[in-house]
């Protein structure tokens, strides 16, 4: 069974390609027109940072050997959008 699931994904994207960056500002546009149409609705698109394999950004937040953690394991929850090959897009409500 897959516990590590939310309701509030939407999709993986290339943040860096135009494609992406297009799709990112579409979904939010389109966010905000449908909360103010149905109104009382409030919510934001968040996008996170994903490291992906072979980032070359991968030591910034790798650590070695730490207590209870793999060897090489990311010690960090939340990687900068700089440093991310793609992030993951969700919509949450405020």
């Amino acid at each position: 069974m897959n516990t590590r699931t939310s309701d509030s994904y939407v999709r993986t994207v290339d943040h860096h390609s135009e494609k992406g960056k297009a799709f990112i500002a579409a979904l939010r546009k389109y966010v905000k027109a449908e909360d103010e149409y149905i109104g009382g609705l409030s919510r934001r698109v968040c996008i996170k940072g994903r490291m992906g394999k072979n980032n070359p950004n991968a030591h910034k937040y790798s650590v070695k050997n730490p207590p209870n953690v793999w060897s090489g394991s990311h010690s960090h929850q939340t990687i900068k959008l700089a440093d991310a090959a793609k992030v993951d897009v969700y919509i949450y409500d405020r």
